[in-house]
């Protein structure tokens, strides 16, 4: 599944079809009871980001969507029917928040009030048209402070259809978005046939929500995870891109995507037997790399950054929709050694420390300690770096076929987020950073850079560090 901007979706046009609840049912919802599970750590940051970003005029699109083509001319009724089932399977779906006074509220939905209703809104003749029409429903349509938080529709056609559902990230992360394609496709197919689609029992992400919060506050000052935290924060300046960005303090810019294809199949798999050899996982050998890389252009004598750990810590959260993952800080060595080989072992014990601290947010780290500030720009988003394997999830043999993608939407940005995905064919990354004079050269620079380590342990099984830097500028 690819990670694309909607801004380069190009999907087939045709008849558009959504799926909507009836005006009734979504006034009802508006006055729906409160529920007691608070937001997560992670949700509540991201809605009051999203605030804060709406109070200032800043561009944000705060949703992931996925689309997929089914064969044939998709049969409306069949996939609202679907559509039901699959809400009512992820209770998150059923939920919006409000602010009190300074804090969010969530509310629950009855799911008696989901009846789905397939509407046309007209033919739509162009890519361009139909691309237009999803990211207008998508930014009016996903808002967590009201319900339903989701779009769903169809663009139908006689030898395909294309099927989109985008959601607010409240209620959604990278991984969940790889699982909807298999889902609905499944529960469309047994509506077909008139049978009970056979899938897995999940838990409820409002349960984990509830949990994370109980857990939390387990967490002291005095906690050993809390100690880990700060010494990492308080060791040097907050985790930043390693070259110059051309960004002004306090200010944002249009965002740029790239997307750099790092492996084929053949390549990520020596890449992975590589790391393996010196006792890490393919994430701290990409981490490695990236250390590797922050020396070589710009004398960054330690990796320090945020890794993204997964948090679904249960099996009732394997096929869950949720936000189901952490932010953990990464730090190892690079100057002095030699070789990829001395800087690899670093980087998974950094890892592995990192994962243990999936379950502890540094926004409770950050209320436990008054006066640490971890996050100058409450409308930014922290850089970090994102590893997922998505071969893990079902219905990937089937992607390229279906022509399924997970789509996010364009914003501001002053950093770069990186996220790294590996599929059954290649291994891509996937960025944007700050549209500045500055940063059109300095982050292709970088990140061909790092394609080039990578590149070079897959090829060889080492690499040498500074090897690259004599052959390019020899004396």
């Amino acid at each position: 599944m690819l990670m694309t901007s909607i801004l380069d979706y190009a999907p087939e046009p045709g008849e558009v079809v959504e799926f909507r609840l009836p005006d009734a049912a979504v006034e009802t919802a508006a006055d729906a009871p409160e529920h007691p599970a608070p937001p997560s750590y992670v949700q509540e940051n991201h809605i009051w980001r999203r605030l804060a970003n709406q109070a200032v005029g800043k561009a944000q699109s705060p949703w992931l969507a996925t689309v997929f083509d089914l064969p044939g001319r998709l049969q409306p009724e069949a996939m609202a029917a679907a559509l039901e089932k699959w809400i009512r399977r992820h209770s998150t779906l059923l939920t919006w928040f409000s602010q009190q006074e300074g804090k969010l509220q969530r509310h629950a939905v009855p799911e008696e009030l989901l009846s789905l209703n397939a509407v046309s809104v007209g033919a739509h003749e162009t890519p361009a048209a139909v691309r237009e029409h999803l990211l207008d429903r998508f930014d009016a349509g996903t808002d967590p402070l009201r319900w339903p938080p989701f779009v769903a529709g169809a663009v139908l056609r006689d030898s395909s259809s294309t099927v989109y559902f985008a959601v607010d990230h409240a209620h959604t992360d990278g991984y969940s978005v790889l699982l909807v394609f298999h889902e609905l496709r499944a529960l469309y197919q047994a509506e077909l046939a008139g049978v009970e689609a056979k899938l897995p029992e999940v838990g409820s992400y409002v349960d984990a929500c509830a949990l994370d919060r109980e857990r939390a506050a387990e967490i002291t000052a005095e906690s050993p995870e809390v100690g880990r935290w700060l010494d990492f924060w308080l060791a040097g300046p907050p985790p930043a891109f390693p070259l110059d960005l051309g960004v002004e303090d306090g200010k944002s810019y249009p965002s740029v995507p790239i997307h750099l294809d790092l492996f084929d199949a053949d390549e990520a798999d020596a890449f992975s037997r590589v790391c393996k050899a010196h006792g890490a996982g393919f994430s701290a050998g990409l981490l490695a790399a990236l250390g590797i890389t922050a020396y070589e252009l710009a004398g960054h004598e330690s990796y320090r950054g945020l890794t993204v750990v997964h948090t679904r810590d249960e099996p009732r959260w394997q096929a869950t929709q949720g936000w189901f993952i952490n932010l953990a800080p990464v730090a190892f060595p690079v100057a002095g050694r030699a070789s990829f080989s001395e800087v690899v072992g670093g980087a998974q014990h950094a890892f592995t420390e990192a994962q243990a601290l999936a379950g502890v947010s540094l926004l409770r780290v950050a209320e436990l300690m008054s006066g640490l500030t971890v996050q100058a720009d409450p409308s930014a988003v922290p850089p970090m770096v994102s590893y997922l394997d998505c071969r893990h999830a079902p219905g990937s043999r089937d992607w390229d076929e279906a022509d399924c993608q997970a789509l996010v939407g364009p914003g501001d940005s002053r950093d770069v987020p990186i996220w790294v995905n590996r599929q059954w064919e290649r291994t891509y990354l996937k960025t944007r950073h700050p549209d500045t004079e500055v940063a059109r050269s300095t982050v292709p620079h970088f990140l061909n850079h790092l394609r080039q380590v990578l590149q070079d342990l897959a090829r060889t099984g080492q690499y040498r560090i500074g090897e690259r830097l004599t052959a390019a500028n020899p004396a």
